[in-house]
């Protein structure tokens, strides 16, 4: 269940973003030719002063992604601090508005995370400004710094002894994050002053889903294959047509939903892009969670899985080609039988999964 629908959500989305070379932002990477020596950090500087009344010594660009760039501060007082902007979107209302809300959405999770389930190595949000006419232009949010260096370096560095023991670390992070309670299927859309949350859209902007959150398991599974083959298909498939072989899956699907036991439908918490290179690894166990802007509230029968870099089944099975790996390096993945044997770790030291 989990892995058909979970790959269905994950491939049908849309992003309203532009090539990296005419994203608009000034701290656009590609435009000073990912130099760091060529950007004017005295915006930057200024955003940190006038939010936290604390002075900027030197900023140090730490990394960029499709969506954000990441740099490191300098603090003349205190610890250094983590300024990320989203940089890349187009400078129409609609993809501003979807930059906003995808990064305010973010900081509700990393605030709520804080709050309910505080051994989530999640980064702390110091401050944020969402305004597009800000002195950066462009949304950013300001957090604590984590250290480590990301699981897929990591990983080939570690023993067989040391492997097992992050894995067990993991189970903690995993836990934590299971562990937190939504009020429905969707996405987080923002706290209420008491910090209570409040659900929104499977997916911020996808084009073939909903703006309300589904209420129960069985709504989504038929909106989940409603709009992923929303399209019309008229072709036959052997002695089927494509709609009655959709008809046969949701049927399926519906029939699979554990009804026996009602906390397996309680909606958590699931970071959708759970990779190598959003966990962050220091002496052999998780450091840090980052990247927590694809999200979903999903119900707890579809939200518990093993990590996904120790897994050869069901979709990840190599010989069906359904869920590619995204890992830099071979080197940063576990063999199949020592897959299979962290998998047992997992199983062991999880109290949920």
């Amino acid at each position: 269940m989990l892995f058909l629908f979970r790959y269905i959500l994950i491939h049908t989305r849309s992003f309203p973003s532009v090539p990296h070379s005419v994203a608009p932002s000034t701290y656009n990477p590609s435009r000073h030719g990912y130099k760091q020596e060529d950007v004017d950090m005295q915006p930057l500087n200024e955003a940190v002063y006038n939010l936290l009344g604390r002075e900027v010594v030197h900023a140090m660009l730490l990394g960029w992604g499709f969506f954000n760039v990441v740099y490191e501060l300098e603090m003349r007082t205190g610890p250094p601090l983590v300024f990320r902007i989203q940089w890349n979107f187009k400078a129409d209302p609609i993809s501003s508005s979807w930059a906003v809300k995808k990064i305010s959405r973010e900081v509700a999770i990393l605030e709520l995370l804080q709050r309910v389930s505080p051994q989530v190595p999640a980064p702390r949000v110091h401050a944020s400004d969402f305004a597009l006419n800000n002195s950066v232009g462009a949304p950013f949010m300001i957090m604590n710094r984590l250290y480590g260096e990301g699981q897929w370096m990591a990983w080939p560095k570690l023993s067989a002894d040391e492997r097992i023991t992050f894995v067990k670390s993991l189970v903690t992070s995993f836990v934590g994050i299971f562990n937190v309670c939504l009020p429905s299927i969707g996405s987080l859309e923002t706290l209420t002053p008491d910090g209570l949350p409040i659900i929104g859209s499977i997916l911020p902007h996808m084009t073939l889903l909903p703006i309300e959150p589904c209420a129960t398991l069985e709504q989504y599974i038929t909106l989940q294959l409603d709009h992923a083959f929303a399209h019309t298909h008229d072709q036959a498939l052997y002695d089927f047509s494509l709609p009655d072989l959709l008809d046969r899956i949701r049927t399926l699907g519906i029939s699979m939903i554990p009804r026996h036991d009602p906390a397996m439908l309680v909606p958590v918490l699931v970071h959708m892009d759970l990779n190598n290179q959003n966990i962050m690894v220091k002496n052999a166990t998780v450091s840090g969670i980052v990247d927590w802007e694809i999200h979903s509230s999903l119900p707890a029968c579809l939200g518990a899985r093993y990590p996904d870099f120790i897994r050869y089944d069901a979709t990840y099975n190599p010989k069906y080609g359904l869920q590619p790996r995204l890992m830099p390096t071979k080197e940063c993945l576990p063999l199949k039988d020592e897959a299979a044997t962290l998998i047992n770790v997992f199983r062991e030291v999880s109290p949920v999964v």
